[in-house]
């Protein structure tokens, strides 16, 4: 089987099974508003508690920043060198989201 076939087959087993939304639920459960400063904490406490474990599994070495931007959400430097000869990926996320209307959602 080749590595595509692999993949494809894991994501799809990762989301019949229930895993994806499990691993999702964890995910969007840190309070990270980066528009309210009393979550700057779970900004890094994301971070450190649920993305570093998973990319460190990945092969990863973490690195955790204070934004140079007083009051900003932290950086965060992941890095993985499979071989210097290759090219560098460089790729780029964020962990905060937008205020939520927690009165107009509904439960699940």
């Amino acid at each position: 089987m080749s590595s595509r076939s692999h993949a494809i087959e894991n994501v799809t087993e990762q989301f019949d099974n229930g895993a994806f939304f499990a691993l999702l639920g964890e995910s969007v459960a840190y309070p990270t508003q980066s528009q309210e400063a009393e979550s700057l904490p779970e900004l890094y406490r994301y971070l450190h508690e649920f993305i570093t474990p998973h990319v460190e599994r990945l092969g990863f070495s973490v690195a955790v920043h204070d934004n140079p931007v007083a009051g900003r959400g932290p950086l965060m430097i992941a890095t993985r060198i499979e071989d210097p000869a290759l090219p560098t990926l460089l790729s780029y996320g964020h962990g905060d989201v937008v205020r939520g209307y927690d009165e107009k959602c509904e439960p699940g």
